[in-house]
């Protein structure tokens, strides 16, 4: 406030008044400000004045993101055509507010860039789209060519990346370029506050053809990736029903909460509608974090399968949220185990009851299953599962056998010869934890049961398609037994060819080795006298490394009379 207004601030008309405002303050009646105080008699004093110092300069880090163009291939031409006449091509980078041009090369559908290609751009933490657009110069409108985007959030921090993208609306036009990413402190915390999903589509095998087939036109496969609304794809391998991508193969994603699968498609590349050769998809939720899940399954709707790898890196929320999914996944499997277990329970409890009062020719409670093994229990019974269902005729046969004292084994074979042959009664019940190097994790699977150097008691079960797991419950008599004799079980893997034959009622199956999954041996004296009820470790070999997979069966032998 000037000196001069200080005691005579113009107010209302004899009011006499002063305003008050941020820089005034009342003392002793007056206004005062900043610099201005009462000197002697009332009058104002005036401080010195503050000194002029410079504004403030701090030098504030900033992100940093480094872009080079290096050529693009297979461009559209946009112009005549005729006497050379091609695309003048050049490409826009934008990021944000900022953008830069390469140099125009004329008459070029393949052009390479060596100069006036290479951008630094300052990178804002909103700014999360690096885009490229291939252009055709004009004299009046340029021509787009195709144009493609990289997420920002997905970029390897302090090292260059190279990239070769298919044009969007470019036909079959690629764009190779590298960008090197360098962000601040904060931009890189920023960052870490995002999920990110990592794919890698290794190959695929036994691909369906869709082209012609002749003179090796078969098809050219590509893979297309998908994660919520984001999509990618690999490039296009030409003539190949094995293929391998090498390049072009890697992709990342940003997840947010509502992503909760990969879906993965095998296509067939054509000029105008590409054919599905089968897809697969794997929830995102049975990904262990932070580390390469690899996988191998059997394409549906198609034929062969697809080899491709996962690394997720979650966020914490994310992180406890699939925790929270994979503990509630398994509660459901728990609960299907304990209400399998307590039937078992519940069928034991009924065999018990009937064991107690076998003497008083009680039959076993109708409620059991297996119908089929209607006349297998013997005299061995103590170790058959409660479903199996036993005749009047078995009951007294059993009492007459708690009073024999001995029983003829292959030691006494003269013995056994004269009361006459045994039978020897197999179930195959089910498997666990197949595998197959061709099928992955979905194995055709069949068991063979086998008595060995004796083909005539060969039994085979039924081939279950596309299950790890499978389940048969198959019972038959083994032909040829003799007390002694031991039990081969050898599992396979029916061969695609032959299943899609009998899926489709075809004739006769062509002969083709199938794939081996595992071998078990049963030893005699492991099932006779006293019978066996249990898991069967399966190994390559009978005497080779195990697989981790298991065999359920049951064996015992009714002697002769109690049949």
């Amino acid at each position: 406030i000037p000196p001069t207004m200080i005691g005579g601030y113009p107010g209302p008309m004899g009011s006499g008044m002063m305003p008050s405002g941020p820089n005034m303050s009342m003392a002793g009646g007056s206004p005062m400000g900043p610099n201005m105080g009462m000197g002697m008699g009332g009058g104002p004093m005036m401080n010195p004045p503050m000194p002029q110092l410079p504004p403030p300069n701090f030098e504030v880090p900033i992100s940093i993101m480094h872009v080079r163009v290096n050529q693009a291939t297979k461009l559209k031409n946009k112009d005549t055509g005729l006497f050379g006449d091609y695309s003048d091509a050049y490409v826009v980078v934008n990021l944000g507010s900022q953008e830069f041009k390469t140099s125009v090369i004329d008459n070029n559908l393949n052009p390479v860039w060596s100069s006036d290609n290479y951008f630094t751009f300052e990178v804002a933490v909103e700014a999360t789209t690096l885009k490229l657009a291939c252009m055709n110069k004009n004299r009046f409108k340029d021509d787009s060519l195709g144009e493609t985007e990289v997420d920002v959030r997905t970029l390897a921090r302090g090292e260059w990346c190279r990239f070769k993208e298919k044009l969007e609306n470019g036909d079959d036009a690629e764009l190779e370029f590298d960008v090197f990413f360098r962000p601040t402190e904060f931009h890189g915390l920023h960052l870490d506050t995002i999920s990110l999903l990592y794919i890698r589509v290794n190959g695929a095998h036994k691909l369906i053809n869709k082209d012609t087939g002749l003179f090796g036109d078969v098809s050219d496969p590509f893979v297309k990736v998908k994660v919520g609304q984001a999509e990618k794809r690999t490039p296009t391998i030409d003539n190949d029903l094995n293929p391998k991508w090498e390049e072009g193969n890697q992709f990342t994603f940003v997840l947010d909460d509502s992503e909760t699968a990969i879906q993965v498609e095998v296509l067939n590349s054509n000029n105008f509608k590409d054919d599905s050769l089968g897809h697969v998809s794997v929830d995102i939720h049975d990904l262990e974090p932070e580390e390469w899940c690899s996988f191998q399954r059997k394409l549906e709707d198609g034929d062969g399968q697809i080899d491709f790898q996962a690394y997720l890196k979650p966020t914490e929320f994310q992180r406890r949220r699939n925790d929270a999914q994979k503990r509630k996944s398994q509660e459901g499997g728990l609960g299907k185990k304990a209400a399998d277990l307590a039937q078992q329970i519940k069928e034991a409890e009924y065999s018990c009851e009937w064991l107690e009062d076998i003497a008083g020719k009680t039959r076993l409670p109708m409620s059991v299953e297996e119908k089929d093994w209607e006349h297998a229990c013997g005299g061995r019974n103590l170790v058959v599962p409660a479903w199996i269902m036993v005749t009047q005729t078995q009951v007294a046969a059993l009492q007459r056998s708690q009073q024999q004292k001995r029983h003829p084994v292959a030691l006494f074979p003269e013995e056994a010869a004269q009361e006459g042959p045994a039978k020897m009664k197999v179930k195959i019940t089910s498997a666990e934890g197949l595998s197959s190097s061709f099928c992955g994790n979905y194995p055709n699977a069949y068991c063979v049961c086998e008595i060995p150097l004796k083909p005539e008691s060969t039994v085979k079960t039924p081939f279950v398609p596309a299950n790890p797991n499978p389940v048969w419950r198959h019972s038959r008599t083994v032909k040829g037994y003799k007390p002694g004799d031991s039990v081969v079980f050898n599992v396979f893997s029916m061969d695609e060819d032959a299943v899609n034959q009998q899926a489709q009622g075809g004739g006769a199956r062509q002969k083709k080795r199938d794939e081996l999954l595992g071998t078990a041996a049963l030893a005699g004296d492991r099932f006779f006298p006293d019978g066996f009820d249990g898991l069967l470790n399966l190994n390559l070999t009978l005497t080779g490394r195990q697989t981790g997979a298991a065999l359920r069966v049951t064996a015992f032998v009714i002697e002769a009379g109690q049949g």
